[in-house]
């Protein structure tokens, strides 16, 4: 496994240049694009090990036909946290994904709870597998504000999280009640849980949850993609202080 992480794409690169506790090897980056990062950004590039180069030589170094907008960085990873190793005391709203391993899926939650200030997310150790590089951008920056929370054992940390007064909700595009008929309190400490596109949460997960909801829809289509569900729900239930 590369033990690196080539972030890519002009969002994700410029996020990941203005975050101090990105270790950044170093930086090819086409003219263009050194250019535009200059002008539009209070970034100080030359600090870093960085490389003018044509666009083929990033192509050369990425899987597949991504884009990167003339920007690649090789930094280490991003820093995983184990469960037992992180203070939950500052989090009213934590999201819960059970068994989602699509990187542009992930990427796209991490920037929808970015962008609502949700800065929690748990996962499976599968997280450590996936392209860093893939989640960074389709975050578009977000994965540099969000804390990924890693556990070998999802149910066990439902259960700590519950007896730590987290209310445990989880989202079933079947459950019989609607979140638009659920009342909170905003300053409660909630886990938001979401499953897998497709087969949805786990039974045992879903046993574990305090209450289920669905996200009503009016059209044909009942179900939404998980990073638009997380949207329309943290709009609902996030407090205004974050």
């Amino acid at each position: 496994m590369n033990k690196y992480a080539y972030i890519h794409g002009y969002h994700a690169a410029t996020h990941a240049l203005c975050n101090e506790d990105r270790t950044i090897k170093e930086i090819f980056i086409t003219k263009n694009a050194y250019k535009k990062i200059v002008e539009n950004n209070n970034i100080d590039i030359h600090k870093f090990n960085t490389k003018i180069v044509e666009s083929k030589i990033i192509n050369g170094m990425l899987d597949g036909n991504q884009v990167h907008q003339g920007i690649l960085i090789v930094s280490e990873k991003k820093k995983i946290i184990a469960i037992n190793d992180y203070d939950f005391s500052n989090s009213k709203r934590v999201i819960f994904l059970d068994n989602v391993v699509d990187p542009r899926n992930i990427g796209a939650i991490i920037r929808t709870c970015a962008a609502y200030n949700c800065k929690t997310i748990i996962t499976t150790n599968k997280f450590e597998q996936l392209d860093e590089g893939i989640i960074a951008k389709a975050s578009s920056g977000g994965l540099e504000y969000i804390d990924i929370i890693t556990s070998n054992n999802l149910s066990n940390c439902l259960n700590e999280l519950k007896k730590n007064k987290y209310w445990l909700i989880g989202f079933d595009s079947e459950a019989n009640s609607n979140i638009e008929d659920s009342v909170f309190n905003l300053q409660d400490r909630i886990v938001l849980i979401f499953g897998e596109e497709g087969k949805g949460m786990r039974n045992l997960t879903k046993k574990l949850c305090d209450m289920t909801y669905r996200v009503n829809t009016i059209g044909e289509i009942k179900s939404l993609n998980v990073s638009v569900a997380i949207g329309i729900i943290l709009d609902k239930i996030t407090p205004n202080s974050g």
